[in-house]
């Protein structure tokens, strides 16, 4: 694997190289070595069941035509492959579903990672219902978001057919809820997966796999690439995974905690994935690198000191500009197979960053209270009580006049910024390229008016990725949370709440907690229009 530094990347590079030495990272990340990162039983014993994943090529190659075997038999019976998941069950097959797009002959497939009802609306209003095989994906089995979306759509071929398991199927661990459910449903197929693999380092694992076959991607190729990749990693004194891990970790302790992505167009999806890996396992004890996604950089003058950049080059079109005064570090992609040592790369490089930093990356230690709190609102509800909003919550009305933006929004928010802040825009909204297309305005207006990063992420999405590291960093965040009334809604079978209630409830949750944790935050509640007001509201911004 190429990559190119420049000299003040280089400088970092070898100081957090000296560090992985003394530790002797190598022999013992391969060992898997636990105390590496943490000496405590409490940590000792999640992270000894969390390094499946250094090898898993191996062990999911073996497995390839049992896989292919399914995705042959899939292709002649179903157009639409719609995978439930969250998180690490999700965002490797969606970076795949992206980058390699429809192939000819096999299902479209759909990745479904939210509770939004207007989103889940449009997925289901463009399959087949009986013609579309549905993956339950959870790890634990008990992920709220896709036992919802389970129950709604079983729910839906129910009505339509005696068995409606036939165009299920489950990916899960060993013994899990899931397991039983899929037995008693009669599903088509449950994959087991390995239990030692923590979501968010599972995406060549089965998790990442089966989508991606079932979709038409040639997995083995995928697999073979990562294989070969992973014996240069481990074979090569000047290992490309610790280079950039070195990067990331001395970067972060040198105060450079922004690690900006420079993405080409045809890998900008490719972020999604990292912002979760990168985010969710280094953001805790008070310390964290946060993954700043962008296609096009601007200036290296307009940065603040708090940037580390990577660029991805795509068949040797570099990006237009190439940094000299700040950390830069290129990494060089000839084809779109190679996605799969991208996905050891930057795993492998994260738990070197971790172990640089001293901290535990693959712990969520703070992800359980917006759950909690999200829990303790639905159960209001099932009561029927009504929640108010807490006071801090500022509703935006429809017409957005008067000064209740002007008073609350970007003005004053810009000053509360200090030191080396980001902004987080965080939209429980039904994801389109239309609301997209307005909040990376919205970051750009923030950037050329403060210089500060921003990031952006829908709900819940970014619960099981950013999330972890907006509540565990030392508090450098300044969070919008979005959310709107909602055109249409659909019922949960078997829950006394609706989707419309557990997003609401998701959104209002996690304000909750990031208040609790004395995070800077205040929550925007727009109108059914909501692309209309957002652009209204760009104005403040």
């Amino acid at each position: 694997m190429q990559i190119n530094l420049n000299e003040q990347s280089q400088l970092l590079v070898e100081e957090g190289f000296k560090k992985l030495k003394a530790l002797n990272f190598k022999e013992r990340f391969y060992k898997h070595d636990a105390t590496l990162w943490k000496k405590e039983e409490e940590h000792t014993k999640i992270i000894n069941n969390s390094l499946g994943w250094t090898n898993v090529y191996d062990w999911t190659l073996a497995k390839v035509p049992e896989i292919n075997a399914f995705a042959q038999e899939i292709k002649k019976d179903f157009t639409s492959v719609v995978l439930m998941g969250m998180g690490g069950s999700s965002l490797a097959p969606e970076v795949m579903r992206v980058i390699f797009g429809k192939q000819e002959g096999y299902p479209s497939l759909y990745v479904l990672d939210t509770t939004n009802p207007e989103h889940i609306a449009k997925v289901t209003s463009k399959i087949d219902l009986e013609k579309t095989l549905f993956i339950f994906a959870s790890k634990s089995g008990g992920t709220v978001e896709p036992s919802s979306q389970f129950a709604y759509f079983y729910g839906l071929l129910s009505a339509k057919k005696q068995n409606a398991g036939e165009n299920f199927i489950a990916i899960t661990d060993p013994d899990t809820g899931l397991v039983k459910l899929a037995t008693e449903k009669k599903f088509r197929k449950i994959f087991i997966n390995k239990a030692d693999i923590g979501g968010r380092f599972s995406a060549l694992s089965l998790f990442g796999m089966v989508p991606a076959a079932l979709a038409g991607i040639d997995i083995e190729k995928l697999l073979m690439i990562a294989k070969e990749a992973g014996d240069i990693f481990q074979n090569s004194e000047d290992n490309p995974a610790l280079i950039l891990g070195a990067l990331m970790g001395q970067a972060a302790l040198n105060g450079r905690d922004k690690l900006t992505l420079i993405m080409p167009k045809e890998f900008a999806v490719f972020g999604l994935w990292v912002e979760q890996l990168v985010a969710e396992s280094t953001g805790k004890e008070k310390k964290g690198i946060l993954p700043v996604v962008c296609q096009e950089a601007e200036p290296e003058k307009e940065y603040l000191e708090d940037r580390v950049f990577v660029a991805l080059n795509y068949q040797g079109e570099t990006p237009k500009k190439h940094f000299k005064a700040v950390p830069y570090m290129e990494v060089n992609v000839d084809n779109k197979y190679q996605i799969g040592a991208q996905f050891l790369f930057w795993e492998i490089a994260t738990a070197a960053a971790g172990a640089i930093m001293k901290i535990n990356p693959f712990d969520q230690p703070n992800v359980q209270l917006s759950k909690t709190i999200t829990k303790n609102i639905l159960s209001s509800l099932a009561e029927g009580k009504k929640d108010e909003a807490a006071k801090a919550e500022f509703l935006v009305s429809k017409n957005l006049e008067g000064e209740i933006s002007r008073k609350y929004l970007f003005s004053d928010i810009a000053k509360l910024t200090n030191g080396k802040d980001y902004f987080a825009l965080l939209a429980y909204l039904p994801e389109s390229p239309e609301l997209t297309a307005v909040f990376e305005e919205i970051r750009q207006n923030i950037f050329k008016t403060t210089h500060h990063a921003s990031v952006f992420g829908y709900g819940p999405r970014y619960l099981h990725s950013t999330g972890q590291l907006f509540k565990g960093d030392s508090g450098k965040g300044i969070f919008i949370i979005f959310s709107s009334e909602v055109k249409e809604d659909a019922a949960i079978p078997n829950q006394p709440y609706t989707f419309n209630d557990l997003v609401q409830a998701q959104a209002l949750a996690d304000f909750r907690a990031l208040e609790e944790k004395g995070r800077r935050v205040i929550k925007i509640h727009l109108p059914a229009d909501n692309l209309g007001a957002l652009k209204e509201l760009l104005n403040t911004f």
